[in-house]
Parts: structure tokens; C-alpha cells; sequence
């Protein structure tokens, strides 16, 4: 992945998370508004870049030539499927309608989350993309086993079928 391809996916998730922030700085929605596609548009292009880090980044960096880079790579795994799990279990909290009685919670709750977010993109961008590109050893290519395709589905669920997903 290039670099100016990766720092735009940061700069248009980074809006993306703005955008949250604002939203939950305001009042309740209405009853009944589930903000299915907003939350799912947001959702899909996380994992979306997640998936592609881990494909196309990640993977490929844990077999580089240079063993810093491959212990930044495996730390960013790592704290990726971390950031995900933790994702995850806000979805599985705050799925359905948005809870005007618990307003002020879930508020703290997104943004802890958002705030691990920018967290995880500035990691990215301060330990990752100095290594860019990736200098293979020959020993190993492809990605890591994480997809985050099978989370993207599950959460995509949740939000619009109201399945409440395991914790």
C-alpha cells in the first residue's frame, strides 16, 4: 500500500471520527433513529482499512528483512485486533435505537472509543509508514489471519437486524 494511499485513508477515517464526536456532543436522536447507515458506512470503512493493514501491511511486514519492523508490525496486529475486540463490544452494548436515557454513558463510551481510534492512526502513522515499504526476507509472504471480514458482517448485522452479538 502506498503511503500517500494509507495517510488518506487516515485523513478521510480521522473526518469520519470527527463527524461521531460531533454527533454525540449533541443532543439524543429522535426515537426510532437508529442511524443504521451512518453507523454502518463508519463501521465498514474502520475494518475496511484494518483488513487492508493487515492484508496488505501487517502480513507482508512480518516477514521484512529489518526485525524492528517486524516487531512493529506484530505490535500493530496486536493492538489492532485489541482496538477491534474492544470496538466490538461497543456495538454489542449500543446496538439498536440510541439510548436517550443513557445519553451521557454512552457519550463516554464513544469517546473513549474515538479517542482509541485516533490513538491507533497515529500509531500507524508515527511507527508504520517510516518503515514503508516493506523489504521482504523471502521467508514469508501474505497477510496476517486477521480479516475482519467476518466482524464487518456481524456488527453490519447488529446494527440493522438489531442481532445482539456475543460479548
Amino acid at each position: 500500500m502506498s503511503v500517500d494511499r494509507l495517510l488518506a485513508q487516515h485523513c478521510r477515517i480521522l473526518a469520519n471520527v470527527d463527524a461521531v464526536e460531533r454527533f454525540a456532543a449533541g443532543p439524543p436522536p429522535p426515537p426510532g433513529n437508529t442511524m443504521s447507515d451512518k453507523r454502518w458506512a463508519f463501521t465498514r470503512d474502520l475494518l475496511f482499512h484494518f483488513a487492508r493493514m493487515e492484508s496488505m501491511v501487517y502480513g507482508p511486514m512480518m516477514s521484512d528483512r529489518r526485525e524492528h519492523a517486524q516487531r512493529a508490525a506484530a505490535l500493530a496486529s496486536v493492538e489492532t485486533a485489541a482496538l477491534m475486540a474492544e470496538y466490538r463490544q461497543h456495538v454489542t452494548r449500543w446496538h439498536g435505537p440510541h439510548p436517550a436515557d443513557h445519553w451521557e454513558t454512552y457519550r463516554r463510551g464513544i469517546a473513549r472509543l474515538m479517542q482509541r481510534i485516533r490513538i491507533r492512526l497515529e500509531a500507524e502513522a508515527a511507527d508504520i509508514v517510516p518503515l514503508l515499504p516493506v523489504q521482504p526476507d523471502g521467508s514469508r509472504e501474505g497477510p496476517t489471519r486477521e480479516t475482519y471480514a467476518a466482524e464487518a458482517w456481524e456488527i453490519r448485522g447488529a446494527l440493522f437486524d438489531g442481532i445482539k452479538l456475543p460479548a
